[in-house]
């Protein structure tokens, strides 16, 4: 190759990478870019972000960019780092710093120091890390900003494996994507795009120098790598169609919306109660029996239900088009129960309510027994005890309730669908039936038709 040629090889090399390089803060302060007039950005974290703020800063990289090429828009920026802190700390000071300032796209940039910190003693257990993040978002999400949440992102540079919290970095990386994929936030993966920059460009295995200062806080390659990759995860978020329909019916915190019915508290009401909230997740502790209801009704909707047996496996259930408390063995409300049970999730089971399903002899037994009632055939068998995984681990279940239409999917298989059931609306109830059951996610999101 000539020199001419190598050396056009090159450039174009590097026009092409930068290009890619600079595809974030082009798309977000270009004329075709989402960001709307009157937009208030927070970006919400610790040091990191406190530093960002400054001149040279990732936070006043993007800041700068959008003040400056798009001045119409009038764009708003809260900055709100402070040094140190953690997800727990983020908690305390969300109204103060966030909320009362009314943003409407909030970048949630947290994880290093509740890594880090471990190293003393002071770190955050990986549960409140999770609910923590749960927490944040659904109280920034309930004003209706937009949130983009990122992972941490390193804890030294070295591309060995070698760096000492490299493992732990990775069990809160997680956590934060799958919080992100719960939610629905938009995530902004820093630890996965950290580890490809420095795999290409720290040939040398060194601890800092490349991204950061410190092998933690960004230095000036640093700050413009992550300036670069928020600015495109605010594109997307921008992008994305606000889904202001759906809503969780629980809150992470309390039983808000819900109302315990269980037969042993009627003689005495300060006794255990079978439904509580433990460590941000709605938990059926099995006993006594009883059923956790909601104080509104529902129709036409599909219910997200992420769950998993917190001891041995048993019994538990999700009822729908709930009415009449106490309606079967003075216990059941009136209702179609979609089970639970391990190895039977799916399955139907007639409170006072009927339901059809296709080979309803050989799913239901003989017509003459058929009934909703004491003593009567109320089980109506799933597609496929197959698709539970195995016990203690994360189950999702999805309920779609149109007309008179239910339809039952288990991590993401079809195993039940019904028709010309006798209800088409109701409150929606969880079990106490023996088991201690945890739900993390119990999503509605209002529909017209059915999936298929």
């Amino acid at each position: 190759m000539t020199r001419i040629a190598l050396a056009l090889s090159v450039s174009i090399t590097i026009l092409s990478s930068s290009a890619k390089c600079a595809d974030g803060l082009d798309a977000l302060t270009a004329k075709t870019s989402p960001l709307n007039k009157g937009e208030v950005i927070a970006f919400f974290g610790d040091s990191i972000t406190q530093a960002g703020a400054r001149r040279g800063g990732y936070c006043r990289i993007i800041s700068d960019a959008i003040t400056k090429k798009r001045p119409d828009l009038g764009v708003r920026f809260v900055f709100a780092g402070i040094s140190g802190h953690k997800v727990p700390n983020l908690q305390s000071r969300v109204d103060r710093d966030i909320i009362q300032k009314k943003p409407t796209l909030v970048l949630i940039y947290i994880g290093i120091n509740d890594v880090w910190h471990s190293l003393g003693g002071r770190g955050t257990p990986k549960d409140k890390f999770n609910s923590g993040l749960r927490s944040l978002i659904k109280k920034i999400g309930d004003t209706g900003a937009k949130i983009v949440l990122c992972t941490p992102s390193t804890i030294g540079e070295k591309t060995d494996g070698s760096n000492k919290l490299d493992p732990m970095l990775e069990e809160y990386s997680a956590i934060s994507r799958k919080v992100a994929e719960d939610t629905g936030v938009t995530l902004c993966d820093l630890r996965k795009a950290f580890i490809n920059h420095l795999k290409k460009n720290n040939p040398e295995n060194k601890s800092k120098g490349i991204l950061t200062g410190d092998s933690v806080h960004l230095n000036k390659a640093g700050n413009q790598f992550v300036a670069e990759q928020v600015a495109l995860a605010f594109v997307k978020a921008l992008q994305k169609k606000s889904d202001s329909k759906s809503v969780s019916l629980f809150n992470g915190k309390d039983l808000s919306g819900w109302h315990i019915d269980s037969p042993r508290l009627d003689k005495n009401p300060k006794g255990r109660k079978p439904f509580t909230v433990r460590s941000g997740l709605l938990v059926s502790l099995g006993t006594p029996g009883g059923h956790l209801i909601t104080d509104k009704k529902y129709q036409n909707y599909r219910l997200e239900v992420e769950y998993r047996f917190a001891a041995r496996p048993g019994n538990c259930g999700v009822l729908v088009h709930a009415s009449t408390p106490r309606a079967l063995y003075k216990m059941f409300p009136k209702s179609i129960e979609v089970q639970m049970n391990h190895k039977h999730a799916g399955d139907f089971w007639c409170i006072c309510e009927d339901i059809t399903v296709p080979n309803m002899v050989e799913r239901r037994g003989p017509k003459a027994k058929w009934g909703v009632t004491e003593g009567k055939a109320r089980r109506i068998l799933n597609l496929t005890d197959a698709s539970e995984k195995k016990p203690g681990e994360w189950n999702r279940m999805v309920i779609e309730c149109v007309k008179d239409e239910v339809k039952v999917w288990v991590n993401g298989d079809l195993v039940n669908h019904g028709s010309k059931c006798t209800a088409s609306s109701g409150q929606i109830a969880l079990q106490a039936e023996g088991s201690e059951v945890e739900f993390r996610k119990l999503l509605l999101t209002p529909i017209s038709k059915l999936s298929k």
